[in-house]
């Protein structure tokens, strides 16, 4: 994969800063979400090339996690991501990660099944102009696409590439059927179908293990993609509610880093998206020694994170600590043969 530089002088406190709804890094060529042409865009151009280029100097490629409050509506929710995505160039990062339901929130599923897509249909393909135009890589949390039937989509995450070619797609295996405790009662799988495998992918940061929200409760798929499929960073893009969030949000992220001793990056919805639904929000990027490296200022605004993805932190911490060996010696005991 291309490398990128470590560069400390973003990170405060252990955290980076965060570029908030109109204001900071890149906001200079968009305004409410449209570009703005003559000198402006002239000069956002320039520092996209400036940022292309201390990139290619530094050591480590820098990545940017995203947050937004998705609504009804695909060309504000288009508008908002292109402004994420110049963000993310103008910081210096190879690679932007958006929640899930990044391209559309209804209010209800029956709304939101009636939007799905195929995966080569008209609004894919705006999300690659995005990728191809700012020459960045764009992990889509979790697209609706058009499923094995009329009454169910996939809820799939799609990996592009700075070409805007399609990668790799997950579609998610755990669905959400939960009455959610003085929360919601949101019954995923009555408008969608589950996936059925796993996925990796290699990147510009490494090799991804592919996720969907839900996922994170099962720390057998973050094993399996880590231990057996050679992860390196993890991806939870997700639209999580206000309840589960602030209960167990952020202890599961740093579990996963923890037991699987790789980054984990958590792009999230946050915010009211209409009057049935909100999301928690405070996107994140964990390191393998479960340490948060960055987030947002503020945990409910509309913005990116930035930090950069050392892979030699992951051999560090996973030579000082030989989880993998010891994970293989555990499973002779408790399942009788080695790797099984």
């Amino acid at each position: 994969p291309a490398t990128v530089p470590l560069d400390r002088s973003r990170i405060r406190g252990g955290s980076c800063g965060g570029v908030g709804k109109g204001g900071g890094r890149g906001a200079a060529a968009w305004r409410g979400g449209s570009c703005v042409r003559g000198a402006a865009a002239s000069a956002a151009a320039s520092v996209a090339a400036m940022s292309t280029a201390q990139a290619a100097q530094r050591a480590w490629p820098r990545a940017a996690v995203g947050q937004m409050t998705s609504i009804g509506d695909h060309a504000a929710n288009l508008a908002t991501c292109s402004r994420l995505a110049q963000d993310a160039v103008s910081a210096g990062c190879s690679i932007l990660f958006l929640p899930e339901c990044f391209a559309f929130i209804g209010s209800s599923q029956q709304e939101s099944l009636a939007q799905a897509q195929p995966l080569d249909g008209p609004l894919m393909a705006k999300y690659c102009q995005v990728a191809r135009e700012h020459r960045l890589w764009l992990s889509l949390g979790g697209f609706h696409e058009c499923g094995p039937d009329p009454e169910h989509m996939y809820n799939t995450h799609v990996l592009l590439d700075d070409r805007g070619g399609i990668v790799e797609t997950y579609r998610k295996i755990h669905l959400f059927d939960v009455d959610v405790p003085n929360g919601p009662v949101l019954m995923e799988s009555r408008t969608a179908a589950p996936g059925r495998q796993p996925v990796v992918a290699d990147s510009c940061v490494g090799r991804i293990g592919m996720t969907v929200c839900y996922d994170l409760r099962f720390p057998e798929l973050y094993q399996k993609l880590t231990w057996e499929m050679g992860a390196q960073v993890l991806t939870v893009p997700s639209a999580f509610t206000k309840p589960t969030g602030e209960a167990h949000w952020e202890l599961l992220l740093r579990a996963r880093a923890v037991e699987c001793q790789s980054y984990v990056v958590a792009a999230a919805q946050a915010g009211r998206h209409n009057e049935r639904r909100e999301s928690y929000g405070h996107a994140i990027i964990v390191d393998p020694w479960g340490s948060v490296v960055a987030r947002l200022d503020d945990p409910h605004a509309t913005g990116i994170a930035v930090a950069d993805i050392n892979l030699s932190r992951i051999d560090s911490v996973r030579a000082k600590m030989p989880i993998a060996q010891h994970r293989a010696k555990g499973h002779a005991a408790y399942f009788g043969a080695v790797g099984k």
